[in-house]
C-alpha cells in the first residue's frame, strides 16, 4: 500500500505512512498515542486488538447527496465499537461536518444492521479543540406476523479534533521515554519499536511536519556545559532582581 502514494507527498500518503507504521507498534502503544494526541478523551483506556483496518473504503452514497461513494480515509473495527478516521493533511481549517455527517449515514448504510456503538477522529484541518457530535436515524424494514414495519435506530458519533502535529509531539514523547528505557534494560522489543518511531519521525518531516520539543519535555539538567561558579550564580541574580524591579 505505503509505495502506492509515498512518491507524491500529499493527504493520503501522509495517512498511508503514518498509520501503516503506527499499526506495527502493539496496539496499546499506537492507542496511547492516539488517545493523547485527542484533545478530548478518547475511550476507552484499551480497546483491544482490532479485528480489521482498512485504508479508503468505499462505502455506498445512499441518504448523503454524493452521487457516487463516500470513502473515509480509514476505518477500523474493535470488539466494542468502530472508528472511522477522516484526515486532512493541513493542520487548520479543511475538515468540515457536513463530509463527517455524509460519512455516518454512509457507515450506516453498510453497517447500520450491527447497531454498533461508532467514533470519528478528525486528523488535521480542525476549527476547534472540542468534540462535535452527529446523529442519525437509521431506517430498517421489517416483517413480524406478516405485517410490514419500519424500525428506528439512531446513531449517535462523537467526533474527537486531533492534528498530525499533536501525533507527532506523542511519537517524539513516546521516543524519549523508550531512549531512556534501553539505557538500563535494553530489549529487542524496544530497539524494534524505537525504528519504527524513527521512521514516523521521518515520514512527517518528509510532508513538512518539523521536530520540535515542548519547553517542558527538555531536560535542561542533562544539557548544561556545567556549573554554575558562584560569581555567576551572582551575575544572574543580579540581572533577575532588576528586571523584576523594571
Amino acid at each position: 500500500m505505503l509505495p502506492k502514494f509515498i512518491d507524491n507527498a500529499r493527504e493520503d500518503s501522509l495517512t498511508a505512512a503514518v498509520f501503516s507504521h503506527l499499526l506495527h507498534l502493539p496496539t496499546e502503544v499506537f492507542w496511547r498515542i492516539m488517545r493523547r494526541a485527542c484533545y478530548t478523551n478518547l475511550q476507552p483506556d484499551y480497546p483491544g486488538e482490532p479485528r480489521s483496518v482498512e485504508f479508503w473504503p468505499n462505502w455506498k452514497s445512499a441518504g448523503t447527496g454524493n452521487s457516487d461513494r463516500v470513502i473515509p480515509d480509514l476505518f477500523m473495527r474493535f470488539m466494542s465499537f468502530d472508528l472511522i478516521v477522516e484526515a486532512k493533511i493541513k493542520d487548520h481549517g479543511t475538515q468540515y461536518r457536513t463530509q463527517w455527517q455524509r460519512e455516518l449515514i454512509a457507515y450506516t448504510n453498510e453497517y447500520g444492521k450491527e447497531k454498533r456503538l461508532v467514533k470519528m477522529i478528525a486528523l488535521g484541518g480542525i476549527h476547534s479543540e472540542s468534540d462535535e457530535r452527529l446523529t442519525h436515524q437509521w431506517c430498517e424494514a421489517t416483517t413480524a406476523s406478516g405485517d410490514a414495519n419500519v424500525e428506528t435506530h439512531q446513531f449517535d458519533c462523537v467526533v474527537h479534533m486531533c492534528r498530525w502535529s499533536t501525533v507527532l509531539l506523542e511519537c517524539q514523547r513516546l521516543k524519549v521515554e523508550l531512549e531512556e528505557t534501553n539505557k538500563n534494560n535494553p530489549s529487542s522489543r524496544t530497539f524494534a519499536d524505537l525504528r519504527i518511531l524513527n521512521d514516523l519521525i521521518v515520514f512527517f518531516a518528509t510532508h513538512g511536519y518539523v521536530v520540535l520539543r515542548w519547553f517542558d519535555d527538555f531536560d535542561f539538567r542533562s544539557n548544561l556545559l556545567g556549573p554554575l561558579a558562584d560569581s555567576d550564580q551572582h551575575y544572574f541574580r543580579n540581572i533577575s532582581l532588576q528586571i523584576q524591579s523594571s
